[in-house]
């Protein structure tokens, strides 16, 4: 089936694409997740954004290449907000051992906080805007390139900088 526009797709012919492409983006997105629900889970919400955006996407390459560039950035995005999560659960398992922060700790995440901060008045406003956007607001970059009317490399550039000032105010962590 050769669908080159997803604008004016019919239901019957989104879900021949649906069945065409979902055990191989499920397989492909499996290489990534390791865990055959996550992948399936990726996958079908992939194609539901796709149905849901369908009148607002504009592709460029095949639909087979974009289906399977959204399913990898999917898949990227969920390990990396797996990734937080771990972070999240083992700072909550630490503060349910010590049940309460002592004053050496509370200084030190007040002087952690007070470290990041600096960081991130260094620097410029374009940069910070678009890191507190994509950190803070959750906003993918594609998001945030349509909101501020910039190119996702754009983005993408910023958030390098953006991160690569970090690591200069907290070597331990790289």
């Amino acid at each position: 089936m050769k669908i080159k526009n997803l604008n004016n797709i019919s239901v019957a012919d989104f879900e021949i694409l649906f069945k065409e492409f979902y055990n191989d983006l499920c397989n492909f997105a499996l290489k990534y997740t390791k865990n055959k629900e996550a992948s399936e889970e990726i996958v079908q919400e992939v194609f539901y954004k796709i149905w849901e955006k369908r009148s607002f996407i504009n592709i460029q390459i095949s639909v087979k290449s974009y289906l399977y560039i959204s399913v990898r950035n999917k898949c990227l995005q969920q390990i990396n907000h797996n990734k937080i999560v771990k972070i999240y659960e083992k700072y909550i398992e630490k503060q349910e051992r010590n049940d309460f922060a002592g004053p050496h700790e509370n200084l030190i995440y007040e002087e952690t906080i007070s470290i990041f901060n600096e960081a991130l008045n260094t620097l410029p406003n374009k940069c910070n805007t678009i890191f507190k956007m994509s950190r803070f607001d959750g906003m993918k970059y594609k998001e945030i390139a349509q909101k501020l009317g910039i190119s996702i490399k754009t983005v993408e550039a910023n958030i390098s900088r953006a991160l690569k000032t970090l690591r200069t105010y907290f070597p331990e962590y790289t």
